[in-house]
């Protein structure tokens, strides 16, 4: 009880002099609260510009020749030849893992499992997670490889005899 009545004094206190502390930096006039400072307010005085003088008479300075740009070094060719691209790919084909890059660049390390018309399905060779990535995310490179592996597939499996006995049973079946 001794203690209350001090903290609800000051308590009262305090709040009488913010409410008139309050009022008297409010402009009356506008109904807007905002507060006002009671220094005068004085903008700053624009910094004259220093005049330099040209020299009229010097003479220029000599403009210097740009260096010539060096050309870089052509990067190793790309087979060109269709003989060249189909044993090259022939080579590619027989790893295991592929590195394919993306056309932002990036690469990924994987083997490739399926080859569709429109996306190829790989096990990244880090956690053996396996996804579909739509080809056109590829480089161009990786590209052509993945439907040369297609092209691959879709002949070996035209080559494969369809049964043991000979007789094409799916033929029969889905006709």
């Amino acid at each position: 009880m001794k203690l209350i009545f001090p903290l609800l004094i000051c308590s009262a206190i305090s709040a009488a002099l913010g409410y008139y502390f309050g009022h008297i930096t409010i402009p009356a006039t506008t109904g807007q609260v905002a507060a006002t400072s009671t220094m005068p307010r004085t903008a700053p005085a624009p910094a004259q510009p220093e005049f330099i003088e040209p020299e009229l008479f010097a003479e220029p300075e000599p403009i210097a020749e740009p260096e010539p740009i060096a050309e870089p070094e052509p990067a190793e060719e790309l087979a060109t030849t269709p003989e060249q691209t189909e044993s090259s790919f022939a080579e590619r084909a027989a790893l295991t893992t592929q590195t394919l890059t993306d056309t932002q660049g990036r690469k990924i390390e994987a083997s490739i499992v399926e080859v569709t018309d429109n996306a190829v399905k790989i096990r990244r060779s880090s956690d053996g997670l396996e996804t579909k990535i739509p080809l056109n995310l590829l480089s161009e490179e990786d590209v052509a490889f993945c439907n040369y592996l297609r092209e691959q597939a879709a002949q070996k499996e035209a080559s494969k005899p369809a049964t043991s006995d000979g007789f094409n049973w799916d033929a029969y079946f889905n006709s």
